[in-house]
């Protein structure tokens, strides 16, 4: 059995060779769009043939950057880093480009479904979308520019 480093969320202690990232792509309302990433992955995912699982996966909140520190700080205080300052995906399971996880934010849990592919023998990419709503975060909202709902989940995984 093949062992290889994940990247949505992984688990600690663990010591990385490969470089792992996640990108949330959120739009704003009336217009405009950033991302928020997370170069700090943890966990450890199996292979067995075009099969991989992993227990648990995870990352801080704290290491995510929009680019601009002032929405750096809002942003994790949006995603709830004093009360769960970890995002944790559990239960993964992937083949045939598909795959579920339970992801747990700001305390909640919810089953998610991706996909994913294979760019490179050494690198995979997986997305999906969530809604803020269904984590219980609160809506963001400044000077008349808001969070839309959802939001793009993208992983890049260097095996």
């Amino acid at each position: 059995m093949k062992k290889m480093m994940f990247t949505v969320f992984l688990i600690a202690g663990i010591q990385f060779t490969h470089a792992h990232t996640l990108k949330l792509k959120i739009s704003l309302s009336p217009a405009g769009s950033f991302e928020a990433e997370n170069g700090k992955l943890r966990g450890t995912v199996k292979v067995e043939g075009e099969k991989y699982s992993a227990a648990e996966l995870w990352l801080k909140v704290d290491d995510f950057k929009t680019g601009i520190d002032l929405r750096d700080e809002h942003f994790k205080k949006h995603l709830g880093l004093e009360k769960t300052p970890k995002i944790t995906m559990k239960n993964i399971s992937a083949e045939n480009g598909t795959g579920t996880g339970t992801l747990s934010v700001n305390g909640v849990e919810k089953s998610v479904q991706f996909t994913y592919k294979k760019e490179t023998e050494k690198k995979l990419r997986a997305e999906f979308k969530v809604k803020n709503s269904d984590f219980k975060l609160p809506s963001a909202n400044y000077m008349g520019v808001g969070v839309e709902d959802e939001v793009h989940v993208e992983t890049v995984i260097d095996l």
